[in-house]
């Protein structure tokens, strides 16, 4: 069965990773996690596997923070800050 992905591509001195996204907003949500201070790509795709863009944009828009901490590797300051500064 053929998928199309998107792709968001990292490339480092030492490294290239490649990152596939369902979709262009998905995509998108991962950029702009990252741009929080002390996210990085494993966390952004932590957040993106357990809350979906839409789930992740009501907790923002809502001011949830907790549902934002399930992910792994977010504590509840970082869950604060993600909530903050998005």
């Amino acid at each position: 069965e053929d998928v199309t992905l998107t792709i968001d591509t990292h490339v480092r001195e030492d490294s290239i990773r490649l990152f596939g996204f369902q979709s262009e907003v998905e995509r998108s949500w991962f950029r702009t996690l990252q741009n929080v201070q002390g996210v990085g790509s494993k966390v952004a795709l932590g957040v993106l596997g357990v809350l979906s863009t839409h789930d992740l944009a009501n907790a923002i828009a809502l001011g949830n923070w907790a549902a934002v901490e399930q992910a792994p590797g977010v504590g509840k300051k970082l869950a604060q800050r993600i909530v903050a500064e998005l």
